[in-house]
Formats: C-alpha cells, structure tokens, sequence
C-alpha cells in the first residue's frame, strides 16, 4: 500500500482532524502556549490539551517552560513545539543520471543525504539496490522512529497505485510501492518529483504564506507545480507537462519539432554544445560552471542562453496563472547563480502582467531532491498524524 488514510469511524475522523489541525498550527506558527493553539484553531482547551498529550507521547510535540517572561509572578506558562528529535522520514529521488536519499525530520531539517548513481538494468533489480543501500544509510540513526519511504521521481507516477512509468529511465508500469515496502519493511509514498518539491514549498518554504504558487523546476528535465491555498492542483494527467513548451531555440527535439523547453536547457544539451564548440573536454556540467567563472566568455555564453530560455518560459507561465509567488527549483537554477539575473531579466521583459519581483529561489538549493522525496511523507504525516504513527 503506498497512501495512508485516515481512521474511518466518525470519533477517528475527528480525533485525526483535532491532531492534524494542532499539528499544522505549531508547525507553521509555534512554538505556542495552548490557549493560541485554542485560539488559532477554534478547538476548546480540553480538546487542546488531549491532542497535545497524544501528539507529545507519539513524539511528535514537546512542551517546556516560556522563559520569555522574565520578572513574571508565578510559575512560567508552558511553550508546545514541533519535537525534532524523534520522529524522520526517509525518502529516494530517482534521477535521471543520479539517485539521492535522505532523511529529514518534522521541521523540514535533512539530517543526512547520499548520491549514487542510478543503477542501471531492470527495474526491480535497480530498485532492490537502492533499498540496500538506503537500509545502509538508515542504520546511522538508530534512536529514530523512521515514519516510512518516501519516493520520487520523473515520468507518469500514480501516487495512489504507487506505479511509475519513465520513459528515459525504460520503465513502464513499475510497481515501485509494493517493491520497495517488501525490500526495507518501510511504508511507502510514491509522488511525482516536481509536484514532492512544490509540496517542500508549501510546508517549509516561502509558500507557506502564499495564496497560489507556481514551482518551476529546471536540470536534466523540466517540470511545473501549481498550488492554490497551500494545496497541490492535482489533474487527471497527475502534472502539467511543460517540456515541448515552445522557447524560440533552434535545437531540435526528439518529437520532431524544434524549440522545445526541455530539450534547450537540459544538462546534456549545454553539455553537447559545450563539447562540441570545444569548451569542454569531458561531458561534465561543473566542468562547464568551473570554465565559465575562469572567465571563459564562451562557457559563460551557453550558461547565459540556457538561462533566457529558462527566464522565457517562467514568463509565459506567469502570464498564464497569474500566481502570487513563483519559486525557482533545480541545479539549472540553483547552482547558476551568476545567471539569475540574465533569468529574471528574461522573466521581466517576457510576462505582461505587473509587477516583477514575484519570483524567489528555492531555500533548499542542491538538497532540493532529498527533500521533496521525504516530504511527501511529512506532508501525509500533518494531515493525517495518528494514521502514519499507527502505521509505524
């Protein structure tokens, strides 16, 4: 099974949806003293009290004394605070090229995080390494109470089947949940990668405070995320395709057509062109950063064009949702930051609508694959707290 579920009687829903409301507030506004947690949810300060004692002894909340009162009479109040100290969760990004696994606990702090290449052949065997490894890595934190795996990745995923379908990768109807459950013991959460790195947003980012979030995410692939009102916009399709988005270039795609987004700015089209133009000697990205801040005028000119491509289509994608924050994503982005602003450039003099300065880098930078793999489960975690933790 790769989702959890709520309990289904009538006193569980609403014990679920008590804890997962006192949960979220502490989260996003903690740490605070029951009454504000009464007052921010509307729940009365019995209900407040229970769900703090059940959320502290699963080790998910922690209290201790508000010393900020300083020169006060009496004993001091007690603060309520996310525990980082017990609970994680552990989640697998399957690249492309490279595989990234980490653990991260309540608050959004990865602990740890390794990268191997992803291994190669059929996908059941690839899978079980990965699980072997990730069992490996796991035993560094013995104390902690590991909630589940989460999993991301490119392609056609059904978060609800657990299934990936992933054309660069050869795999086609892989049941990744049921495989990777039986291979660690863990329970597993299969998501898409873009639509797991929008949700890193939404519960640690700056979207937390946004009305409607576009996540755009640039390396290897391109991908987008829309969110409205803190949650995912989820279509038939699972996510929005944007790599045949029309950017104006001259290189030529795999469907025929030219111009297409994600066949412009991936690594390995800079990466050929690179090689070809004799900037580089070996098919390397960093080889290609490394040139450009040498002063390589022609390295740093591939760099400066893949970000205008990039910057355009953030632009028409702008225009088209009208959302409040955009948040960059990827290595495109985050490790290029000599060419943000040739990006935001291109971003202004592309959109119509006003106002410009809309758009952030993600906080996450290079970990941004190790997060968003584990916070599908943070995310399942606050809104379903007593679930997950029975699940354990």
């Amino acid at each position: 099974m790769s989702t959890f579920a709520p309990a289904v009687t009538e006193t569980g829903g609403v014990r679920e949806a008590n804890a997962a409301a006192v949960l979220t507030v502490v989260r996003d506004k903690g740490p605070l003293s029951r009454g504000s947690i009464g007052s921010e949810t509307s729940l009365s300060a019995p209900t407040v009290s229970r769900q703090v004692a059940t959320l502290t002894g699963l080790g998910l909340l922690r209290e201790f004394p508000d010393r900020r009162r300083s020169g006060g009479v009496g004993r001091p109040g007690m603060l309520v605070d996310i525990d980082d100290g017990v609970v994680a969760a552990c989640g697998v990004h399957v690249g492309v090229a490279t595989t990234t696994y980490g653990l991260t606990t309540p608050r959004g702090r990865l602990l740890g995080s390794e990268r191997i290449p992803t291994p190669a052949g059929p996908p059941e065997d690839a899978l079980v390494r990965i699980a072997a490894r990730v069992r490996t890595f796991l035993r560094r934190w013995p104390t902690r109470t590991v909630i589940g795996l989460g999993f991301a990745t490119g392609g056609q995923v059904d978060p609800s089947g657990g299934t990936v379908s992933h054309d660069r990768l050869g795999w086609a109807g892989v049941e990744v949940g049921d495989l990777l459950r039986r291979a660690t013991g863990l329970r597993v959460y299969v998501d898409g990668h873009v639509p797991a790195m929008a949700n890193a947003e939404l519960l640690f980012g700056a979207a937390q405070r946004a009305g409607s979030l576009l996540y755009f995410y640039a390396r290897q692939v391109v991908g987008m995320a829309v969110a409205v009102h803190g949650r995912l916009h989820r279509g038939p399709g699972g996510a929005g395709n944007i790599a045949h988005l029309d950017v104006g270039s001259d290189v030529a795609c795999p469907c025929g057509r030219t111009g297409c987004l994600e066949v412009t700015v991936a690594e390995g089209t800079v990466v050929e062109e690179a090689m070809r133009r004799g900037v580089i000697a070996d098919p390397d990205i960093s080889a290609l950063r490394r040139a450009a801040e040498a002063g390589g005028e022609e390295a740093a000119g591939i760099l400066r064009d893949r970000a205008v491509m990039l910057g355009k289509a953030v632009g028409v994608l702008r225009d088209v949702l009208d959302p409040e924050l955009v948040v960059l994503g990827g290595q495109a982005v985050t490790e290029a930051p000599d060419f943000l602003d040739d990006l935001l450039g291109a971003f202004a003099a592309t959109t119509t609508l006003p106002g410009h300065g809309i758009v952030q880098v993600t906080r996450f930078g290079p970990d941004v694959q190790a997060m968003a793999a584990c916070t599908g489960l943070l995310d399942q975690l606050y809104q379903n707290p007593l679930a997950v933790l029975a699940s354990v």
